[in-house]
């Protein structure tokens, strides 16, 4: 269920990289959330240079934007969200200012994979 979303700018990092953290995404996911690495989807969203802003101001803005059932404990996210920004800084060298990581989560009943109703979290 885990859909991730990368947004970054056009040219900002190349294909190598992006599977680089595809790659790494996948692995901080399963390895904190305890799920299989099937369930984790990463897409990369980019615009072109000039409109990307920060403070009013443009800049290689980048967002990482995860969706997910809820469920899990603060704790993991925290840790999940932490391992997050460390991958994605070291790959991409984006400047801790333009970074934006976030979690977004529904009930397992209002998502479908696979074509089956999610299940609870820790009921896979």
């Amino acid at each position: 269920m885990p859909l991730y979303t990368a947004i970054i700018r056009e040219g900002f990092v190349s294909d190598d990289t992006k599977a680089k953290i595809a790659k790494e995404i996948t692995r901080i996911h399963t390895s904190v959330m305890k799920v299989p690495s099937s369930f984790v989807r990463v897409v990369f969203l980019s615009y072109p240079k000039g409109a990307g802003f920060t403070a009013g101001e443009e800049a290689p803005t980048a967002a990482l934007n995860c969706v997910l059932r809820s469920g899990h404990t603060a704790e993991e996210k925290t840790d999940m969200l932490k391992q997050l920004w460390a991958m994605f800084q070291k790959l991409t060298g984006i400047a801790t200012d333009q970074l934006a990581l976030s979690l977004q989560e529904v009930p397992s009943s209002n998502a479908m994979e696979m074509g089956q109703i999610m299940q609870a979290v820790g009921h896979e």
